[in-house]
């Protein structure tokens, strides 16, 4: 970005062909031929040094947009932090709670963290479209306003209870806190799509690609600080109540919620802003879509269109290892680093590396490749995350272990937040959370497949006692994942027709 008043025009163009271009037409959600490629422009020869201080000044200058963007998206930004928080953090007791606290054997505690979190998936599957009738700002608010009861119920559950909660699945404290926690991720079918919703709504084309990688980024940083607060928490908490410290350290992320409520209050909800793009449908077109057939409806599904489908579905393998770092890493870790007592000893923090690079990385990235194809960026992306996963299969070293984990931490960074803000642009502005809610169904399903195998892995490979050999099962691993980049390069073509045109006369010259 050279001089911003001469720039202005054309990235408003170029965006705008990157939105429009690439497998669908925004205004109704269909396939479209690609427009033939122009002609390339000779440009004139620039040197190693004046390409660098150029990425430098379009990183910065893309950056300073997104600092001088309206206070709705710093506010947006700031209350996904503290809901990242108080999400990781709930995350991190759930299991040791209803165990020790509830008094749930191992596999039922284990079944209801992955019911909360499958749930915490699907709901934004099932209300995405709830945030496009209600409008972000109010489907946020309602949002909010259900986390923060939840999660106070959660908190104070034993230490109201006391005595006579009991224990077991039957007993009044698991009835109280599961309620709660179905309260919380139902909440979540509303909250996702309207911080997408309102961030397309507030946030300039200049600052977009920046946005919305923060609001990603803001999710891992919520979660590696939270990482780092619990402890001392816990410890505190225990010595006060008398317990393990579980309860305390529940109240305290509902204290967050407290936080993050006030943030929307402050900054979204009294906010006057007019948004740039006002996701409202006009009485014609509401009365042309209720003279729709069903059948006519359900041609024009997101689902029904293929391509659509092959893009969010072909995502579930490389997904398959954020499902691991929440699994199978801190166990791993634990059992197969003895030799290493640093990490063996410590594998929460170490286990938690990913979501501090993440958030260095998204922002810094997205602003790099702002201009970059979403879907050559896809490719790239997931084969920097996939490949890394090989490295485990060298055996266990803390350099294998760290350059896995940074590698795939800055493919993550590449291809995720993109992801969500492709969903987000090629949607119909009057259903950006039913476009959001559907691309959560490939993550729903991550979670269900890799439930079904991941403890049987874990018991063949890195078992407590006997023998193990974990890198047989990282290089099966690494295969797996290996298939969303191979694919999504190979079909590249049929997303984008017009790619193979431009690639041959690319050739030619």
């Amino acid at each position: 970005m050279q001089d911003e008043k001469n720039e202005q025009p054309r990235l408003e163009k170029e965006i705008s062909e990157e939105k429009n271009g690439p497998l669908f037409e925004p205004e109704s959600g269909k396939t479209m031929a690609m427009p033939e490629p122009e002609p390339p422009v000779p440009e004139e020869a620039v040197t190693f040094g004046q390409a660098v201080a150029k990425g430098f000044r379009e990183t910065f200058n893309t950056f300073r947009a997104f600092v001088h963007s309206p206070k709705e998206i710093i506010g947006i930004n700031l209350i996904n932090i503290f809901e990242g928080m108080a999400y990781f953090g709930t995350l991190t007791y759930l299991v040791l709670y209803m165990n020790e606290n509830v008094g749930l054997e191992d596999k039922y505690a284990s079944y209801v963290v992955t019911a909360f979190m499958m749930i915490v998936t699907i709901s934004q599957l099932l209300f995405g479209g709830v945030t496009d009738k209600l409008g972000a700002k109010k489907a946020m608010g309602i949002a909010l306003a259900v986390l923060l009861a939840g999660r106070v119920v959660i908190g104070f559950a034993e230490p109201v209870l006391g005595e006579s909660a009991g224990t077991g699945l039957t007993s009044p404290l698991f009835v109280t806190v599961a309620c709660a926690l179905l309260f919380v991720a139902l909440a979540y079918g509303l909250y996702q799509p309207s911080i997408y919703t309102a961030t397309r709504q507030f946030s300039d084309k200049k600052a977009s690609a920046v946005a919305y990688a923060m609001l990603y980024a803001g999710m891992n940083l919520g979660a590696f600080i939270i990482g780092l607060m619990l402890p001392p928490i816990r410890k505190v908490s225990a010595l006060y109540m008398g317990n393990n410290g579980y309860s305390g350290s529940l109240i305290y992320i509902a204290g967050i919620m407290v936080f993050a409520f006030i943030c929307y209050i402050f900054l979204i909800y009294r906010s006057k802003s007019k948004p740039h793009e006002a996701l409202e449908t006009h009485d014609d077109e509401q009365k042309a879509h209720s003279g729709k057939s069903l059948i006519q409806r359900i041609k024009e599904h997101p689902l029904a269109d293929l391509k659509f489908d092959f893009f969010i579905f072909i995502l579930i393998p490389v997904q398959t290892l954020f499902a691991y770092q929440n699994i199978l890493v801190p166990a791993y870790l634990e059992r197969c680093y003895t030799n290493y007592p640093t990490i063996s000893d410590n594998f929460e923090t170490f286990s938690n590396l990913n979501p501090l690079i993440v958030f260095i990385a998204a922002p810094v990235i997205a602003a790099m490749t702002a201009r970059s194809n979403v879907y050559k960026m896809m490719i790239i992306g997931t084969a920097v995350m996939a490949v890394p996963t090989f490295l485990l299969c060298l055996g266990q070293h803390p350099a294998t272990f760290l350059s896995f984990v940074l590698l795939m931490s800055i493919g993550e960074s590449m291809w995720q937040p993109r992801f969500l803000q492709h969903v987000a642009e090629i949607a119909p502005k009057e259903h950006v959370g039913a476009y959001i809610g559907i691309a959560q169904l490939p993550w729903f399903l991550t979670k269900f497949i890799v439930g079904l195998y991941a403890g049987h892995f874990m018991q063949i490979f890195m078992p407590a006692k006997g023998i193990q050999h974990p890198e047989t099962m990282w290089f099966i691993f690494a295969c797996i994942a290996l298939v969303s980049p191979v694919a999504l390069f190979l079909a590249r073509h049929w997303m984008n027709p017009s790619q193979k045109k431009a690639e041959g006369e690319s050739a030619r010259s």
